[in-house]
């Protein structure tokens, strides 16, 4: 064997073995790759269904289409949670003063269940109504466009109770450019808004309708108060759903 060819066979190998790296690197790329690009695209189909809805809410009660489109996002887990799947509900108002169908109970805290709608469209529709309470009434005087001047200002009337709430709408709204579907613009605050990880609105799908346990003296408090009175949720408005009377969200 002459050491030309000896030198050819041990190239050859030497090849087919980077080859096969190469593959193997491909495959394990493609493999951790589709997962990210498959969440991504659920993202975007949200969007693409809802932004219509959103928009013309936007035009007809003034609250920004990005804003509803992230809290759509984030609190119906991009619309896989059981609760939007089942009950139609992306935002997790509650069924008082409803005469529809209820969906659910918390039983251990012994409140009422979650509005069932006829379709998403509907939720989106009676969340907009619920941001018309006088609660909200003062982020109306914000521009449209200020979707971070808005995101702060739901958590600071109390609409969720978790401190990182504006943080989170931001970054979607920022990530998935929502802003621009008005025509706005990205504002630059004061601190770099870390981009939302898929995992945030994916997990725990329904967390954002539980409301943290009472103390002592608040369950004392309701027990005091007449039979088929409402239970008090003073820091969690949201919780309560649209009540359509001069009363909603005091």
């Amino acid at each position: 064997m002459s050491l030309n060819f000896e030198r050819k066979i041990i190239d050859f190998f030497s090849i087919s073995k980077q080859i096969s790296h190469f593959c193997l690197i491909f495959a394990l790329f493609c493999a951790i790759s589709a997962p990210a690009q498959t969440k991504q695209q659920r993202y975007m189909d949200y969007i693409e269904r809802y932004k219509t809805v959103a928009l013309q809410h936007e035009k007809d009660y003034g609250v920004p289409a990005s804003i509803t489109l992230a809290q759509g996002i984030l609190e119906s887990s991009v619309g896989q949670s059981r609760m939007a799947q089942e009950a139609n509900n992306h935002f997790g108002i509650k069924a008082y003063h409803w005469k529809g169908e209820v969906y659910g109970r918390c039983d251990s805290l012994k409140q009422v269940g979650y509005r069932k709608y006829g379709s998403p469209e509907d939720s989106f529709l009676d969340h907009t109504k619920f941001l018309k309470g006088p609660r909200y009434s003062v982020l109306y005087q914000l521009d449209v466009n200020d979707y971070r001047s808005w995101a702060q200002g739901l958590r600071d009337c109390g609409y969720a109770e978790d401190v990182n709430y504006p943080t989170k709408l931001i970054a979607i709204i920022e990530q998935y450019e929502l802003y621009a579907l008005n025509g706005g613009k990205r504002l630059d605050g004061v601190k770099t808004v870390n981009e939302i990880s898929t995992e945030e609105t994916s997990t725990n799908s329904d967390r954002w309708h539980h409301r943290k346990r009472r103390s002592h003296a608040a369950s004392q408090q309701q027990a005091q108060q007449e039979p088929g009175s409402e239970p008090q949720q003073a820091l969690t408005p949201m919780r309560q759903g649209h009540v359509g009377s001069s009363a909603d969200n005091e």
